[in-house]
């Protein structure tokens, strides 16, 4: 099982500044390697303070100067809102610049104020994701390009900038039937996450994901499923509610994008309360929040009931302070993967593998 730092890059405290928030990430990335950490992921989100990452492959760019052996990857491209073309002349670019430690992560937006801004039909995103991967995936293929779609209409075109990878390894978010069918035919790797729900709302997800990855031949066993969940490292139980209060604002606006009720002061995001919202008591007992051996017990009891080839830790969220996300980080790589390692007897060979499972 590998492990991933999962960064989302908000700004809840608008006097901090957009580059206080890429200083607090780069930071991040550097200690994760350091840590031992297998992938830096990257959100992309646009116009509100819920991120402040419009381009993950521009910042993957600059983190692959930065760091030498942690793997980079968007998570994830919002594909309606890029020209496929584009896309792949950036894939290539930011693969040969990091030396091959791209992958790719490909989603299909779910956030209707950024479609609405960009022109695009939100009812239309799993229709023009479908055109671009098709796009996408005869460039990995051919290394050309020539399609014509209801979206995209390209003549022949050839890759000028390849990646490094003759076959890139692949994430992807989202759980459609025919997507997921699709994701399982070229040996994808799904990401989830569940926010402060409980390891019952990971298995309810995972379930979905396995039935129709296993209608194409992937036994459960060897499903590649990846989680990303927040976690935070304390000794403090004020520290802990803290956090929680910060879980539980991040889905105070995930649910206002998702019902799209969200409302914006400017870029700001207000983080209105959602039906059956879970107590601050509610999402410490759900999470890997508290002391080292408390977060340790909790994952391995959710790593257990998945079996994820790969978990990404969230670590910084909510407007928690980079001071606080690194300490709770150091702890993390000191602290609580010794634990988990032992009772999981190593992470290297607990779970499948995140190696794609086809061409």
């Amino acid at each position: 099982m590998e492990l991933g730092l999962f960064s989302l890059l908000p700004q809840r405290d608008l006097s901090l500044g957009a580059k206080q928030v890429y200083d607090d990430t780069i930071d991040m990335v550097r200690m994760a390697e350091q840590i031992g950490f297998d992938v830096a992921w990257i959100a992309e989100h646009h116009f509100g303070n819920y991120s402040m990452c419009p381009s993950p492959l521009v910042l993957a760019s600059h983190l692959a100067g930065l760091t030498s052996k942690i793997k980079l990857g968007p998570a994830v491209l919002v594909l309606p809102l890029y020209h496929p073309l584009r896309v792949l002349g950036e894939l290539g670019m930011v693969d040969q610049l990091s030396d091959g430690r791209l992958i790719v992560g490909f989603g299909s937006g779910y956030q209707a104020f950024e479609f609405e801004r960009y022109g695009v039909a939100l009812k239309e995103n799993w229709a023009v994701t479908h055109e671009a991967m098709d796009i996408l995936e005869m460039a990995f293929d051919h290394g050309r390009v020539e399609y014509q779609g209801k979206y995209f209409q390209i003549p022949e075109t050839h890759v000028a900038v390849p990646m490094v990878q003759s076959s890139p390894r692949v994430i992807i978010a989202g759980n459609q039937p025919e997507y997921l069918h699709r994701a399982a035919r070229r040996g994808y790797q799904p990401i989830i996450t569940v926010g402060p729900q409980p390891v019952e709302a990971q298995l309810a997800v995972r379930t979905h994901v396995a039935k129709h990855y296993a209608q194409e031949g992937i036994n459960d066993a060897d499903l590649p499923l990846a989680i990303s969940r927040m976690i935070y490292v304390t000794d403090s139980m004020d520290d802990a509610r803290d956090a929680a209060e910060r879980v539980l604002y991040t889905a105070r606006l995930v649910m206002s994008f998702r019902g799209q009720y969200e409302q914006l002061k400017g870029i700001e995001v207000q983080p209105l309360p959602f039906e059956n919202e879970p107590s601050l008591d509610e999402v410490i007992a759900n999470m890997p929040i508290g002391g080292p051996e408390r977060v340790a017990e909790q994952i391995v009891n959710e790593v257990k009931a998945n079996r994820p080839a790969h978990y990404a830790v969230f670590a910084q969220y909510g407007g928690l302070s980079g001071d606080r996300a690194r300490r709770s980080l150091e702890r993390f790589g000191a602290e609580v993967v010794p634990l988990i390692d032992k009772e999981l007897g190593g992470l290297e060979a607990f779970g499948p593998s995140s190696t794609p499972l086809a061409a």
